[in-house]
């Protein structure tokens, strides 16, 4: 009961930061850093398949009902919790899954947790800069997912650091 608590305070401090802080930083067009994934990508690594992908749906809902983007969030956080799994597999070890916890940068090595972090980033972030922008140019939508991307990555970074000497890293 104690982690459905914590979960839920991440879930909606991560809300609120990414409608009042994030969606409100716009570098030039290009910049949008998107912190609220962080939630799908610090889920334990056992949670069940369904209740990731139940839990991605939900957080990208939230998103949209907030943001007014039409299902937009909810379509790339639902692939996001689809891809998790397979990512979590290949870059951080079928071990670890077995052993459960949070994928930390404490528990993996700040350069596993790094590229695991960039990954799930650019799986979010490409297919919702695409469908957001269909009619942009090619070169300007990659701008933005490559830049946005890495200062997504960086805050999410910054942000997990509390996780890394909490009890959550069990």
């Amino acid at each position: 009961m104690i982690r459905f608590l914590e979960y839920t305070a991440i879930f909606l401090l991560l809300l609120v930061l990414q409608e009042f802080v994030f969606d409100n930083i716009n570098l030039g067009g290009v910049v949008n850093p998107y912190i609220y994934i962080m939630f799908i990508i610090l889920l334990p690594l056992d949670i069940p398949g369904w209740s990731l992908l139940l839990l991605g749906f939900v957080t990208g809902a939230a998103v949209d009902c907030m943001a007014g983007t039409a299902g937009l969030q909810t379509m790339a956080t639902t692939w996001l919790a689809f891809a998790r799994p397979t990512v979590v597999g290949l870059l951080l070890g079928k071990d670890l899954v077995y052993e459960g916890g949070i994928p930390t940068a404490g528990r993996v090595g700040p350069a596993k947790f790094l590229r695991y972090v960039a990954v799930m980033v650019l799986l979010f972030n490409v297919p919702f800069f695409l469908l957001e922008d269909l009619s942009g140019g090619i070169w300007i939508i990659a701008l933005r997912i490559l830049l946005s991307s890495a200062f997504s990555v960086g805050i999410i970074y910054f942000l997990h650091l509390p996780f890394v000497h909490n009890r959550l890293k069990v």
